[in-house]
């Protein structure tokens, strides 16, 4: 594998669902059909990729890729400004050494040493010879993010579903002339249908937590406002089915046994860097021998009515979405923390919800 810009990035060659009229390489035009295929992949949750892959995308590049007789082809850039916002898309060129795939649209998801790369001179050179293999949800082992960090990730949008194809690139990125500007309906629609495909899920698994205490109160939250309130000056405001959430979580579990439901299922977590396409549980607690030695910030290890909640809905959440018992993990086992603490029965969970009825 050759890299010209040695910065991970994901490629998606699309087959975008237009009609004849509209397949011309305008910007308004690749952003009417940049629209559609992200509206339509946010519909079609089944077979999405990696949270893991995702999140590490600081611009996205969109291309149009028609069979024709010029190797200059128009683009479409936009970009991040915090995880959550992104900036208004912008033209692009890109110039082919080698045929592009066969398809309607090409999208380039840029990493941070690539995105350098393009701001720094404006041009990026794109260049490899042996695509990898490219990762979905529904695989069995979640990749690392340090894994998809390096590789030419290849997708094909085609029969309503993304697979995976072996299509090489070569060509050119030009970011230095001068464009006009797109229109600001076709900029909003884009940007809410790749804010929409970003942020929604499928979820592949279950990452388990415990609150602890909430540093303003020294005390355990109360209620689901409370660890809301605390989750948005944290930053973790996601837009999502048209609502905003600022909860971390997909659920809450307090001493009593009572569930309450965060932010939606199909929604993207805010619990666990690299996993959040994984479903966050919390349990209202701090389980920690270390911080919470003696009982000082509430009990030191959960209430049975807490195991007994967690239990039922690990299976139901199993029976729903079909991911394998090691998808139930603790956060500690993919991050650097102690949560949901050492007193926290984890291999007797596992064990009730492989042969709870």
């Amino acid at each position: 594998m050759k890299w010209v810009a040695k910065a991970g990035f994901l490629l998606v060659a699309a087959t975008a669902m237009v009609s004849e009229s509209e397949r011309d390489n305008t910007g308004v035009d690749l952003l009417k059909t940049a629209t559609r295929l992200f509206q339509h992949a946010s519909d079609r949750t089944e077979n999405r990729i990696p949270d893991g892959v995702l999140n590490r995308t600081k611009c996205v590049v969109l291309i149009a890729a028609l069979s024709r007789a010029s190797s200059n082809r128009s683009g479409v850039l936009a970009c991040r400004d915090t995880l959550q916002r992104w900036t208004n898309p912008e033209l692009i060129t890109f110039t082919e050494a080698r045929r592009a795939p066969n398809a309607d649209l090409i999208v380039l998801i840029l990493q941070d040493q690539a995105l350098r790369s393009l701001r720094s001179s404006g041009r990026l050179h794109i260049r490899d010879d042996d695509p990898a293999s490219s990762p979905f949800v529904s695989s069995a082992k979640l990749p690392k993010p340090a894994a998809v960090g390096s590789k030419l990730l290849v997708y094909q949008h085609a029969a309503d579903r993304l697979s995976a194809v072996d299509t090489p690139i070569d060509g050119v990125i030009d970011d230095r002339r001068s464009k006009p500007e797109l229109p600001a309906k076709g900029r909003a629609d884009f940007l809410a249908a790749i804010e929409a495909y970003f942020n929604t899920i499928r979820p592949t698994g279950i990452v388990l937590h415990h609150t602890a205490t909430i540093p303003s109160e020294n005390a355990l939250p109360r209620n689901a406002r409370e660890v809301d309130e605390f989750h948005q000056q944290r930053g973790f405001e996601i837009k999502c089915s048209g609502r905003v959430y600022h909860e971390a979580y997909h659920f809450l579990i307090f001493p009593n046994g009572h569930v309450k439901k965060g932010r939606p299922e199909n929604c993207e977590g805010a619990h666990a860097e690299g996993y959040n396409s994984y479903l966050g549980i919390s349990l209202v607690g701090d389980f920690s021998g270390k911080d919470n030695p003696r009982g000082e910030k509430g009990a030191t290890k959960p209430s049975q009515k807490q195991i007994d909640s967690l239990v039922r809905l690990c299976r139901r959440l199993r029976e729903r979405y079909k991911f394998p018992l090691n998808h139930i993990v603790r956060h500690s086992e993919i991050s650097h923390t102690a949560c949901p603490g050492d007193r926290f029965p984890f291999t007797s969970v596992l064990q009730q919800v492989e042969t709870s009825k």
